[in-house]
């Protein structure tokens, strides 16, 4: 039965000339950390397929995506976490055997198309079979590198762009062509990662301190953190923690949600702006406000529960303001206001159900292989080499 979606290829690029001017021993075993790695990254709502070689091939419905934004999220947070495990690795290692000296020369790209497939289950696999999984695959043979500069990137075509609603966000990537004999023309769109990394390594973290600390109020929800996020981000359901009658945007700096972005968060007549200061997905964010003549600080943090699921915690707290302000708001306003939130949380989870239920969201199980199949599909891609 056929089935629509979106499709990814995660693929470490530079692994064949690394393996071929590294010994064999030390190399596989960098191979295995980090496939293992890519393939912790690919969570809810995506899906593994299968392990190609030296990359990752997933999938996922398009419910699984309230926003387009947390498709290209995903992509960054597996990049970022690829390239802190990669120096990690190269910082720690002693040995001046060529392949741990060599990897430094390797790193990642992504081939993001959405379209039809049918899916064969084969052990551990899901085979997905199709015209677009057949395109998808086309991609990895392209012209990126030599045109762009970029070695490093994730490439979307034009059918994702128009389905994610990344319009905005695309005007900020590299419009791109590759033309197949079978396929014809492909529009792409090239983001780099190597800038990701760059930009996302210099930002400061900005959270409620303790010091300042006004409230801290915290629920357990049998959700993977990168649906919770979803919900505590996108307006739409936003406004269930804030108890607001309108949530919506004021500013996408770069056509997404990101520092400096605004919310508007309208309680019939009054209008709050809040401020992201401060934007990790999937972990935390923070933003700020003016309220009784200073700033509120507002971090809504995801952590793994205890039970199962994610932990949301949110905090309250001042920023720049004077020990009066402070006191005011914590002993005169929170005991008023404090006891309001926990509703919300539990609101906010029947959202969730609901949606769930209505085929409205998605959740995938955690992708996994094992040991074996790990070690057999490694020992594949090295006799390829052989």
């Amino acid at each position: 039965m056929s089935q629509t979606g979106l499709l990814l290829i995660t693929d470490i690029t530079g692994y064949s000339k690394y393996v071929n001017q590294s010994e064999l021993e030390h190399a596989q075993s960098s191979l295995t950390d980090l496939l293992n790695l890519l393939i912790d990254y690919t969570r809810s709502p995506l899906v593994l397929s299968k392990l190609e070689g030296d990359a990752v091939f997933s999938y996922a419905p398009y419910e699984g995506f309230l926003r387009g934004q947390t498709l290209v999220e995903m992509v960054e947070a597996t990049y970022l976490a690829f390239r802190k495990a990669l120096e990690l690795m190269i910082v720690n290692t002693t040995c001046q055997c060529a392949a741990c000296r060599n990897l430094k020369n390797l790193d990642l790209k992504f081939f993001v198309h959405c379209g039809s497939f049918t899916i064969q289950k084969l052990g551990e696999y899901r085979e997905l079979l199709g015209n677009d999984v057949n395109l998808v695959h086309r991609l990895a043979k392209n012209h990126i590198k030599e045109q762009t500069g970029h070695g490093a990137y994730a490439a979307y075509t034009q059918a994702v762009i128009e389905k994610m609603e990344l319009g905005q966000i695309a005007e900020n990537m590299i419009p791109h062509r590759e033309t197949f004999a079978d396929v014809g023309e492909v529009q792409l769109y090239v983001q780099d990662m190597r800038d990701v990394w760059g930009k996302r390594g210099q930002e400061l973290r900005v959270r409620v301190e303790k010091h300042s600390l006004l409230g801290i109020f915290e629920c357990d929800l049998p959700y993977p953190a990168t649906l919770v996020w979803q919900y505590i981000t996108d307006p739409r359901y936003r406004l269930i923690v804030f108890d607001s009658d309108v949530q919506a945007f004021k500013k996408l700096p770069a056509g997404r949600v990101s520092n400096g972005a605004m919310y508007i968060c309208s309680h019939g007549e009054n209008r709050i702006l809040q401020t992201v200061v401060d934007w990790e997905p999937f972990d935390q964010y923070t933003t700020v406000e003016a309220f009784m003549g200073t700033q509120i600080l507002w971090t809504l943090q995801l952590v793994p529960s205890e039970q199962a699921g994610t932990r949301l915690q949110v905090s309250l707290g001042t920023f720049k303001s004077s020990l009066f302000k402070y006191l005011q708001i914590k002993y005169l306003v929170m005991p008023v206001f404090g006891p309001k939130i926990p509703p919300r949380f539990e609101k906010l989870q029947q959202r969730i159900a609901q949606d769930i239920a209505e085929g409205k969201s998605f959740i995938s199980s955690d992708s996994h292989l094992s040991e074996q199949a790990l070690t057999e599909a490694i020992a594949a891609r090295f006799s390829a080499e052989a």
